[in-house]
């Protein structure tokens, strides 16, 4: 049996910070030498700091999700399996460009008969069979870790609910088509604000499970505008943290792989989101939540907060609810000092906030729901981004329409 799930609840209750510096190297050097899916693991496990707390997040989230370029005699089998011969209208062989390799698959940028370009992205291979066998290991082994005498108080973490929350993240990523119909919807989501955002067009005639195809986006990455002119980055800071906020509480669809590789900057300066393998989808009960969780943030209710995240949290073992609302309490009433400065990126850490809540959460052993914490991580990979781009930004500002419904 691996030590890593032991390390891991060890170093999680004892608070050992020597023992976290061990259990940090030992899982990312082990994570990285067992492949694509593990590493994918690791990264998830980083989004749950109210789980695994912050020195182990934080290690955790250094792990690479870059892959390596699989050679031309794989992609060539491939099309040739899934396009059966067809003429495809594009040009696509040996000396086609590989644009990036990431885990999971590889794109090209291909040139069209017509001229234009379309990114084909074909997965890596034997990494479907790959992964389906290492997620039967995980699901073996989190329900025997789950049945150890209550004592140990490993039920806490939830290692089958994880398991089957990490393996749809996964099949999402490995199904082309499941991509393909992401950006589909993102598409009809933002067909009205296209003149800021967009998302690349799938060409459902000819992506398969395997192979992607989308128009080709031309644009340069969000981070190399991070030294332009303040005008300049303002003018992108809005539209991005416009288009996050109409996701979590507009549409309940949100994109959860929003790092600053993810988006482009078009000459004409609207945004280009790709990469939608990761999203996380809200019911109607999680939506109600988190809107009334922001509400009660935004309107200086702390304790209110607190109160609700304890009692809604489907899996908890909080010793004293009072004291963990008036935590949350006593966190929001800080933030809400700040408003003699306008609460804006550059005068809040958002990010901090949100931080010191999954701490909370971790020291009271309140387990937060999947979607809410996925909305949460997406928040501060976020707000280091706006804050780049426009430290004046006022969030409260831009994210009441979508609280008070005005």
């Amino acid at each position: 049996m691996s030590p890593v799930p032991l390390l891991v609840a060890v170093s999680h209750f004892t608070g050992n910070e020597g023992l976290k510096g061990f259990t940090v190297s030992y899982i990312t050097n082990s994570f990285e030498s067992l492949g694509p899916c593990f590493v994918k693991l690791g990264q998830w496990m980083s989004t749950r700091r109210d789980i695994f707390g912050e020195s182990i997040c934080l290690g955790l989230g250094r792990l690479q999700g870059t892959g390596k370029d699989h050679g031309w005699n794989w992609t060539r089998k491939i099309i040739q399996e899934e396009w059966k011969g067809r003429n495809v209208g594009m040009v696509i062989n040996e000396n086609t460009e590989v644009v990036g390799s990431g885990c999971v698959a590889q794109v090209y940028k291909c040139r069209k008969d017509d001229g234009s370009y379309a990114a084909v992205k074909i997965i890596h291979p034997n990494i479907k069979s790959s992964i389906s066998l290492d997620l039967l290991v995980l699901e073996d082994f989190a329900g025997g870790f789950d049945r150890m005498p209550e004592w140990t108080g490993v039920q806490y973490f939830a290692l089958p609910e994880a398991v089957r929350e990490f393996k749809g993240i996964m099949e999402g990523q490995i199904d082309m088509k499941k991509e393909a119909d992401n950006l589909k919807r993102f598409r009809e989501q933002f067909k009205d604000h296209s003149k800021s955002v967009v998302f690349p067009k799938p060409d459902d005639s000819l992506t398969t499970h395997n192979i992607l195809v989308e128009a080709y986006e031309s644009g340069s990455p969000i981070s190399s505008h991070f030294r332009s002119s303040l005008s300049e980055k303002k003018a992108l800071a809005r539209p991005l943290i416009t288009a996050f906020l109409r996701m979590v509480f507009t549409h309940s669809f949100i994109h959860c792989d929003l790092h600053p590789g993810n988006v482009l900057v078009k000459d004409d300066g609207r945004l280009v989101i790709l990469d939608a393998g990761i999203v996380s989808e809200l019911e109607e009960g999680d939506k109600k939540n988190l809107r009334d969780l922001f509400r009660a943030v935004v309107f200086n209710k702390g304790e209110e907060a607190g109160r609700m995240i304890v009692d809604r949290a489907k899996r908890e073992r909080c010793e004293d609810k009072d004291m963990f609302a008036r935590e949350i309490g006593k966190i929001v009433s800080e933030f809400h000092e700040q408003r003699s400065i306008g609460l804006t990126l550059g005068a809040v850490k958002i990010g901090s906030l949100l931080s010191r809540v999954l701490d909370l959460c971790r020291t009271h052993r309140v387990l937060l729901e999947p979607a809410m914490a996925n909305v949460v991580l997406s928040t501060i990979v976020l707000e280091g981004v706006g804050r780049t781009l426009d430290p004046d930004l006022n969030l409260f500002k831009a994210a009441m329409p979508f609280l008070v419904g005005v």
